[in-house]
């Protein structure tokens, strides 16, 4: 068997060969990629899952997807997670700003609220005797068939239950603007808060009906 001298065609071949060296970015990236695929097949190897082949580079790539995609998710729940954290706490915050300022506390009625106010104003406790006159309009609003007493029960519900009566809404609203601005506020309570609360609760009970009809609201409520 004759073999073809083909010498001649590699010399002509070599001759018009022009090799360029590639650019450094990409041996760079061709680095990368060989590394992250070996990483992988590593930790792969080590969790005993089937391994992509040495030349898939196209798998890796896929792989590397999934991996960004993966924690671009995880990444999105915790957000979520954390916003409806953040969400439950200030409805938590504002359920108790709004009302909700007792609970597991020795049950006392109106009188009891307003005798304790007293004897915490004795002690210059003012800013829990504010809270406890606070307290003692509640079990009055209860007493006297306007609204049912409940730690539950947000502000928002007595101002509704109160429209009707222009004058306690006015007396109940600001008594609650300014307990609440000492209970939750910075500046500390004085004395001269104590009587403000102690005047706009004695209006209430000044305008309060000695009992009133509860309307289907207030029945529903019961």
């Amino acid at each position: 068997m004759e073999f073809k001298n083909i010498s001649h065609d590699l010399e002509e071949i070599a001759r018009n060969y022009d090799y360029r060296q590639p650019p450094d970015f990409l041996l760079k990236i061709q680095d990368f990629l060989t590394y992250i695929s070996r990483l992988i097949r590593d930790v792969l190897s080590y969790l005993r899952l089937p391994q992509l082949g040495n030349s898939d580079s196209r798998g890796v790539a896929t792989l590397l997807q999934i991996l960004v995609i993966a924690a671009g998710v995880v990444a999105v729940v915790m957000v979520l997670l954390l916003v409806a954290s953040k969400l439950r706490t200030l409805q938590a915050q504002r359920k108790i700003a709004l009302g909700s300022l007792v609970v597991g506390e020795s049950p006392l009625d109106s009188a009891g609220w307003l005798a304790l106010a007293q004897e915490l104003e004795g002690k210059k406790s003012y800013k829990e005797a504010c809270r406890a006159v606070y307290m003692s309009i509640l079990h009055l609003l209860d007493e006297r068939g306007i609204m049912p007493f409940s730690t539950t029960k947000t502000n928002y519900e007595y101002f509704y239950a109160l429209k009707r009566m222009q004058s306690v809404a006015e007396s109940f609203r600001k008594l609650v603007d300014l307990v609440e601005h000492i209970w939750f506020g910075d500046k500390p309570a004085r004395e001269e808060d104590f009587k403000i609360c102690m005047e706009q609760a004695r209006r209430v009970r000044d305008d309060l009906p000695l009992r009133a009809v509860p309307d289907h609201h207030t029945k529903a409520g019961r």
